[in-house]
């Protein structure tokens, strides 16, 4: 049985600024100021911490599967650094480049709306914590005691 999460509070809100998989990591900065210990230095993989979140919401993390190439996975075979990919230098991800098929590329930038249609193109997924039917970017109402979902059905925690 899967889940559906409602995106309607944040699909074109954050834009993705960093990829280590299978974390996917998108941000309401904009990307030219939204940094991590090491963007600067190349090789990403090795130097690259993850997104600072300095702000309330500012960052949202989802885990993704599937057939995704990372930048270092001999795109070109130069090393990058952060900071380059997401000046658009290089995809965060890719697919294999096959006659047959258009390649799927994932770039910095990409809203979350538009990074889950993507990842599904490429024959992945997407997945959000639960609790994010309730994600608003606009204040709302304290949260209630804490909810789980069991057997398909949300149930008290507490």
């Amino acid at each position: 049985m899967a889940l559906a999460t409602d995106l309607d509070g944040v699909r074109h809100a954050y834009g993705l600024c960093f990829v280590r998989a299978p974390w996917a990591y998108f941000t309401r900065a904009p990307l030219d100021q939204q940094w991590g210990d090491g963007w600067e230095r190349a090789p990403y993989e090795r130097h690259a911490g993850l997104p600072y979140d300095d702000a309330p919401q500012q960052i949202l993390t989802v885990a993704f599967d599937g057939p995704l190439l990372p930048p270092d996975a001999g795109y070109d075979g130069r090393e990058r650094s952060v900071n380059e990919i997401n000046r658009g230098d290089a995809p965060w991800l890719r697919t294999q480049d096959f006659i047959s098929n258009a390649p799927v590329r994932i770039a910095a930038g990409a809203s979350l709306e538009k990074f889950v249609e993507l990842v599904e193109l490429a024959g992945g997924h997407v997945f959000a914590p639960l609790g994010w039917g309730a994600l608003r970017l606009e204040p709302s109402e304290p949260p209630g005691p804490p909810r789980a979902v069991k057997c398909g059905r949300e149930t008290d925690v507490a």
